[in-house]
């Protein structure tokens, strides 16, 4: 039986991209594993001591590609309250209040991230019931966040098969 003409047009197209994905592309090679952050926060404050979930800061997992970075005015919400209890707590604040007051955004560095190729969303992970620490590991215990899983292809389509989700190229790349 012979396939029709589109489809035959595509094996090639989709032999290569099968090919390209089966090497170990790290998913970060452009970030280092743990990098410097324009002003040193505290996950452990955050999340550990204060129980501060998540989502409070990264709103947007459930509703974007990326679960993005808090704008500046996130961070005043209580710090325009809190002034911090150490003399680093109080410095770092105060360079936090230089950024809201310029109306500028915190110049982060990404920790995690996947290739271009690969269409990632936080959504159906949540939704599942995946802990963000299943990926992202302890954070709440991490002074400085760290990359701990490699996020290859490999790494995630051992996951999706050992929880039953779907492991089909097209869930990742379309």
């Amino acid at each position: 039986m012979k396939a029709p003409v589109g489809r035959r047009s595509l094996l090639p197209v989709l032999l290569v991209l099968a090919a390209a994905g089966c090497g170990d592309v790290r998913s970060a090679t452009t970030y280092p594993k743990s990098p410097d952050q324009p002003i040193a926060f505290m996950h452990t404050v955050h999340v550990r001591d204060n129980g501060i979930p998540c989502a409070y800061c990264h709103f947007s997992t459930n509703i974007s590609e990326e679960a993005g970075i808090p704008p500046v005015g996130t961070c005043m919400g209580c710090h325009r309250f809190v002034a911090g209890t150490t003399d680093a707590f109080k410095t770092g604040i105060q360079e936090l209040m230089g950024f809201a007051s310029d109306s500028t955004a915190i110049p982060w560095r990404r920790v995690h991230s996947v290739p271009e190729f690969v269409q990632f969303t936080h959504k159906p992970h949540i939704r599942a019931g995946v802990a963000c620490a299943a990926c992202h590991g302890d954070v709440a215990g991490m002074e400085q966040v760290t990359r701990v899983a490699p996020l290859t292809m490999g790494w995630c389509v051992s996951c999706h098969r050992q929880r039953g989700a779907p492991d089909d190229c097209a869930t990742c790349h379309y």
